[in-house]
């Protein structure tokens, strides 16, 4: 079973192809795309919904909009996101991703879910915020962060993605060389387009091959690891 950890299922074309042979946790940008989620996860079993407000779209919505999805959704789910913090491609809307992602801390540590988290450029507040909130489970996705902050992320039983771009950026295979596979999961990210890589759930594949030349191990073996990983999340 290929796991991925981190896909925008609302803007896939056709999800019963991964029937069988994948489990895909679904992340969400937007109120509105949260409540597709959720009826895409009622359609498909294999569909492991998050709902949340992405750092890209904060400045579009109030706090209030966020406990009100918070409300309606949060008890058909065990996961929160795609939520965080982006300094790098947004840091003049900063405030209001702040006061936004707090919201679903708050609620994460209240109801003990899942956080599906976006960091660019703010990797070290998030981990604090979400680390000093108590919060018991947490995923960076497609992290790229420095290695010291990747210890102790792992340190402290949270996880850290492993994206297909692999393949083209040497900072995440660099990351992804130095944190054992006990703390890893693999994502996509799909449909994204990076650097003339169209990133889908099928590159996952190329992703466990590359992490089983990586550890010695036979890619049987890592996607059992990766999937245990993945139950240890959604219990």
């Amino acid at each position: 079973m290929f796991v991925d950890m981190h896909v925008h299922c609302t803007e896939l074309e056709d999800l019963s192809k991964y029937s069988g042979n994948y489990v895909l946790v679904c992340v969400s940008d937007s109120p509105e795309s949260s409540y597709a989620t959720i009826k895409l996860s009622e359609k498909y079993e294999y569909v492991k919904p998050c709902i949340g407000i992405h750092p890209w779209l904060a400045h579009e919505y109030t706090t209030r909009d966020a406990s009100k999805l918070l409300e309606e959704l949060a008890a058909k789910v065990k996961c929160l996101g795609e939520v965080g913090l982006d300094k790098k491609f947004k840091p003049d809307t900063l405030d209001k991703q702040l006061a936004v992602f707090n919201v679903f801390l708050d609620y994460a540590r209240e109801y003990d879910l899942l956080l599906n988290l976006h960091a660019a450029g703010a990797w070290d507040v998030v981990f604090k915020l979400v680390y000093s909130k108590n919060i018991n489970k947490a995923y960076f996705h497609w992290y790229t962060g420095p290695l010291n902050l990747a210890d102790q992320i792992s340190s402290v039983g949270y996880f850290i993605g492993a994206n297909p771009a692999l393949t083209i950026q040497e900072k995440h295979r660099e990351v992804l060389g130095h944190i054992r596979l006990e703390s890893i999961l693999t994502e996509s990210d799909a449909p994204y387009y990076y650097r003339g890589l169209n990133l889908t759930p099928e590159l996952i594949d190329k992703v466990i091959l590359y992490l089983s030349e990586k550890n010695h191990l036979e890619p049987r073996k890592v996607k059992d690891i990766i999937y245990g990983n993945f139950k240890k999340l959604f219990k």
